[in-house]
């Protein structure tokens, strides 16, 4: 392909296109139809920028040929290049490129357009992806149909806020090339209509255009309404659907309105969702004909929140008594039966409004014994292909192409065995089979595809590239990842093989030896010369070296010595060792019989569950290296290790296509889910795609059948693989709530209450746990009679941690359902359940210091905080809907006319590898200057000594783009910006978490410069110090730093606690956490770590000698006692 990328080139050259303007190159030729031909052939497919390490903090894509890339793609768009090309090769729009899609036809703009617009050019869900502009210019201008699709929406909906509006301009917004008013409106309600109908995001710019349209009279408040009701219809997202009632408001819903719709309304009110029902339900309820009130009360039953649980009995009780009262007794007697005292209080006063006479029922399910014996381990089959013939071929291909995500389960590899079986033997018949794979790859076998088409195939996985070896660019060759070059490698030339290596043996995915030297053999006679060197490698990780006994090894050793095959490479060259000598593939296998792979531990929080840390073996140093970030692909390659290879066990936290097929095939394996893969298994449930859902329960009642989900295993430690403190606890607890129901109780059970342990032991309460503790008491009985039927051992209703929890204060709801699990326990006569007269109190004592060396760790020399006398003020803006983020004006001594906005939302690449941000001028109101003006760059001068102004952001080369050279050093202002983002939400808090760890590191942050840093943060009533210190409940090796930001908190709130009568709320966290930390602060202090004059955590006594009524002051005087201080 570069072969032929570099003719165009020249042709494109000969043409004139690089010298040329690019204003007027659409006044250039194109060249004779065998020219256009060429270059067509050479601009169709390829990559035409790489990235590459432009110096030691830095990366870049820099273009593979040496032209203008941007007049390249118009040269492309007009020798031919589909539609689908043209939008991958444009950078952006312009009115050169408008010109030239245009004058390919309506089609072409059309094919185009659907191309362009796509999520995966946009920098957020709703903003202006990179060509939206150009397709909207290109609907308008050509006049084309409004494109039936939500990405063009997304964009249309981008632009229009900003052309109507007054809307900040977006990244991808060119004011030069946007679209007239005149056109936006013109076709305004064309767009509204199609937005509605395609279901557009309302979480984005639409809603806000449409509301425009009422306010400015281009859409009829009485056309809105009935597009926005329509919208509320068929939306699929509760966020959507509340947006949309925000929009029903802004233009000026009525209770007529509610009540003039009442039959389409009530659908809605069953989705249980508060921004409908609070709106509709009280209007509805008290103004409802009787013929529609029951429905409407039924529908208002899915009401989850307390609040309009009470809204909706209040708005009963403002009705006269119904004529068919009776009709209503079991809604009323839902609420009577409900947890919370005011709602069955207000159905109380309800019945008795309307007449009323309710026996409230004892409800108790009946026990269903849902504890249930663990079936016994299976045998695991060996893997079939099943029958051979392009029939079944073809019916595989199209079960595999339907696949959003490449997975190499045993479908998958019964594919690829079939097809190679029947292309061996008839390559024709085989492509016949296969021609109808698409060029979508999403499903893993495109490759398979063209070698059926004839097409050619040069990509080679494996490439000579350009690396940083820490002092100059080198190069040096990049390995692809196994299972993709397998599939690249075997598909090209799955007819030239007899039998493929890497074949599973068994349903797991595993290979016998016996299996492997046999192949061998089948190759050996065949008189090929040499295997594929991915389907070896392959064939090798998948290997049951387990069950390798040393007599088969001995068996084995002399027909793997006569095999002489030699191992080819994707290159097309022979593997070698060190002194030029090729190695043969039993050579190979004899010695990993001696030094196989050993599955590495995996721990929490230090083994990376998203990169592949995996050392080879001596005996296959020979080979490429395959391993980088295939860790969701794991399971496939060694099927036979436990967690480190399980991590494609995991929540549907994204788009996670492949779950369901992955969780079946692990559902196959010889041994039981180990306990952290378990453990992730168990808080899937909860939140499954429709894609996802049955493949997922399918899996999981198969694990459980085939005896792989054993009780007391899964490990609390292990959920979601990072070895953070659990979160989304809610969610897991109804996944556990899932497979209890399924009949696998005795799995989850003690996984939920070593979740309460682990809460128990946080600085706060986790959020979720009464969801877990809620969940325990539902399932109480069950395990009751588990433990009474002897199904169960008596161990299991200690539930010590929730006994503890029962005895605590405070009337959480926790708390409130470990009280009822207490006293239920104690009705029931099993001498486990009875309570001790000498019970275990709730514990308040802190973790131990055994680990004190681990968690206060040894700092580097400190360096000196650079002053830069630049002040700041902050203040929280909101860039999307409910995301704010820190917006800091700074005022720099020698530019006294301006201050500088700086907001860092996500990306922080500039202040992590750089030293510098991206700052816009304003004047002192806030106002910025110069809409139009582009940002400009703040960096602390070494030599000047002082924070300076660029309007480059490489301004060492004054030109845009990544800074070359070494990062500038952080002053005190560019310090202050860092740390405060660990109090931001949004994406900005994972790079926060990692710079402050790289700041710690090399000496930039120490205790003295954030000593000084969260004085002048504690000014700033924006910042909350609360989310200041939450990163380090989870970081607890930033503690030997950040303790010193603990004590100037305490300080601070002990100034406000005497000055205000009482301490403020926010202290109640950082109390939290000390108490958490008590023994490792108080041990610091022993030993010298934390001086004396902070030992003494001054402000602590002002906050537990208060008189107000705060939690915080409880949790003071703890504080003082564990430290050993004096009240």
């Amino acid at each position: 392909m570069a072969g032929k990328l570099e003719k165009a080139v020249e042709i494109y050259r000969s043409l004139g296109y690089e010298e040329t303007d690019f204003e007027d190159i659409l006044n250039l030729g194109t060249g004779s139809s065998e020219e256009q031909k060429i270059a067509r052939e050479g601009l169709k497919a390829g990559e035409w920028l790489e990235i590459k390490q432009l110096s030691e903090n830095t990366y870049g894509f820099v273009p593979v040929v040496d032209v203008d890339l941007g007049k390249l793609a118009i040269f492309a768009i007009r020798v031919g290049v589909d539609a689908k090309r043209a939008a991958h090769i444009l950078r952006q729009g312009s009115e050169v490129a408008l010109k030239a899609v245009e004058a390919r036809g309506e089609t072409y703009a059309m094919n185009f357009i659907k191309a362009a617009c796509t999520s995966n050019r946009r920098i957020w869900e709703h903003s202006l992806s990179v060509l939206g502009t150009l397709a909207i210019k290109l609907v308008h201008q050509m006049n084309l149909d409004i494109p039936e699709s939500v990405e063009y929406m997304k964009d249309w909906a981008a632009v229009a806020a900003t052309v109507l509006s007054s809307e900040r301009k977006e990244q991808n917004f060119d004011e030069g090339f946007a679209p007239a008013k005149e056109d936006i409106i013109r076709r305004f309600i064309e767009h509204i209509e199609m937005g509605i109908s395609v279901n557009v995001p309302s979480t984005g710019p639409f809603s806000k255009v449409l509301i425009w349209g009422v306010e400015n009279n281009v859409l009829t408040k009485e056309a809105a309404m009935e597009q926005v009701f329509y919208a509320l219809n068929i939306a699929q997202r509760p966020g959507d659907r509340k947006e949309l009632m925000n929009v029903l408001e802004q233009i000026g819903l009525t209770d007529d309105d509610i009540r003039s719709r009442a039959e389409t309304i009530i659908p809605l009110l069953g989705l249980g969702e508060t921004a409908l029902l609070e709106r509709f339900a009280p209007v509805l309820i008290e103004n409802a004909s009787e013929d529609l009130l029951y429905q409407v009360l039924i529908s208002c039953s899915f009401a989850k929140v307390k609040k309009i649980k009470k809204m909706i009995l209040n708005a009963a009780l403002k009705r006269e008594k119904p004529k068919s009262a009776k009709e209503y007794e079991e809604w009323i007697l839902l609420y009577k039966q409900d947890e919370d005292k005011s709602i069955s209080k207000l159905a109380d006063s309800l019945e008795k409004a309307w007449g009323l006479e309710l026996e409230k029922e004892d409800v108790k399910e009946e026990v269903q014994g849902l504890w249930r014996e663990t079936p016994k381990l299976w045998e695991l089959p060996e893997f079939e292909i099943g029958e051979i013939s392009p029939e079944v071929l073809t019916d595989l291909v199209a079960v595999i192409s339907e696949r959003k995500e490449c997975v190499e389960d045993i479908n998958f590899e019964r594919l690829i065995a079939m097809a190679n079986n029947i292309a061996y033997k008839n390559p024709n018949e085989a492509k016949m089979s296969l021609a109808g794979i698409s060029n979508n790859d999403s499903s893993g076998i495109l490759a398979l595809g063209i070698w059926a088409k004839n097409q050619e195939n040069n990509i080679c996985p494996d490439r000579m590239r350009e690396v940083w070896d820490g002092e100059k660019q080198v190069l040096r060759i990049v390995y692809g990842e196994l299972l993709y070059t397998r599939r690249l490698v075997l598909f090209a030339s799955i007819d030239k093989w007899p039998c493929l290596l890497s074949t599973p043996s068994y349903e797991d995915l595993s290979i016998g030896l016996s299996d492997l030297v046999n192949r061998l053999l089948i190759y050996k006679n065949e008189n090929l010369s040499y295997v594929s060197e991915p389907d070896l490698q392959l064939a090798l990780t998948r290997l049951d070296i387990d069950s390798v006994t040393e007599k088969d090894a001995k068996e084995y050793l002399e027909k793997l010595n006569d095999i002489n095959l030699k191992i080819l490479l994707p290159s097309g060259e022979i593997l070698q060792d060190e002194y030029g000598n090729d190695i043969s593939a039993g050579e190979i296998i004899v010695e990993y019989l001696k030094d196989p792979y050993i599955e590495p531990e995996f721990t929490p929080g230090k083994t990376s569950c998203w990169k592949v840390e995996l050392d080879m073996p001596k005996s296959l140093r020979a080979l490429p290296n395959r391993f980088s970030y295939s860790n969701d692909s794991m399971f496939s390659m060694f099927p036979t290790w436990g967690d480190y290879a399980l991590t494609a066990v995991h929540r549907d936290c994204e788009v996670y296509h492949g779950q369901g097929i992955i969780l079946r095939q692990i559902a196959r394996r010889r041994k039981p889910i180990t306990k952290g893969a378990l453990m992730n298994w168990l808080a899937i449930e909860s939140n499954l795609s429709d894609e996802n859902a049955e493949d997922v329960i399918n899996a999981t009642q198969e694990a459980w059948e085939r005896g792989l989900l054993l009780p007391e295993t899964a490990d609390i430690s292990y959920l979601d693989w990072n070895g953070d403190m659990p979160s989304n606890l809610a969610s897991m607890a109804l996944s556990m709530e899932c497979m209890a129901k399924d009949g696998m109780l005795s799995v989850v059970w003690q996984a939920a209450c070593d979740t309460v342990e682990v809460s128990l032991g946080a600085p706060r309460m986790l959020t979720g746990t009464a969801e877990v503790v809620k969940f325990l008491r539902d399932y109480l009985d069950e395990v009751v009679m588990a433990v009474q039927n002897k199904l169960a051992p008596n161990s299991v209703l200690e539930m010590k941690a929730v006994k503890n929890l029962a005895a605590k204060s405070g009337a959480s709801k926790a708390v409130g359902y470990a009280k009822e699990i207490v006293n239920k326990l104690k009705s029931f006569d099993t001498e486990i359940i009875k309570e001790s007269e000498n019970s275990e109190e709730v514990s308040d004592t802190p973790i131990s210091k055994n680990d004190f060396d681990e968690v206060w760790v040894t700092l580097p020399e400190p360096k000196t905080l650079i002053p830069d006398n630049v002040s700041m003020s902050v203040k929280a803006v909101e860039i999307r809907k409910n995301e704010k983020v820190f917006q800091f004006n700074l005022n720099l001594p020698d530019v006294p006319e301006y201050e500088y906005q700086v907001t860092i939302a996500g990306w922080i690449y500039g202040l992590r590898n750089e030293g510098q941000v991206s700052a816009f001028r304003a004047n002192h109101n806030g106002e910025i200057i110069d809409e139009e003006e582009k940002s400009v760059w703040l960096h602390y001068d070494n030599i000047k000594k002082k924070i300076v102004v660029n309007r480059f952001r490489n301004w060492r080369n004054e030109e845009n783009g990544p800074l070359k050279g070494e990062s500038t050093p952080y002053s005190k202002t560019l310090l202050t910006i860092a740390v405060t983002l660990l109090a931001q939400y949004g994406e900005s808090i994972y790079g926060a978490k990692s710079l402050t760890k790289e700041l710690i590191k090399s000496g930039e942050l120490n205790v003295e410069s954030l000593r000084d840093i969260t004085r002048e943060l504690l000014i700033h009533e924006e910042i909350s110090p609360a989310k200041l210190v939450r990163v380090v409940e989870k970081e607890r090796e930033l503690l030997s730093v950040f303790w010193v930001m603990l004590s100037e908190c305490i300080k601070y709130a002990g100034a406000k606690t005497v000055k205000d009568n009482k301490p403020p709320i926010w202290i109640n966290r950082i109390l939290d956490i000390c108490i958490y930390y008590a023994d490792y602060l108080k041990e610091a202090a022993g030993r010298g770590f934390i001086p004396d004059k902070d030992a003494k955590w001054q402000g602590l006594l002002e906050i537990a000698n208060s008189s107000a009524k705060s939690a915080a002051i409880k949790k003071a005087k703890i504080l003082i006692k564990i430290l050993g201080l004096r009240e």
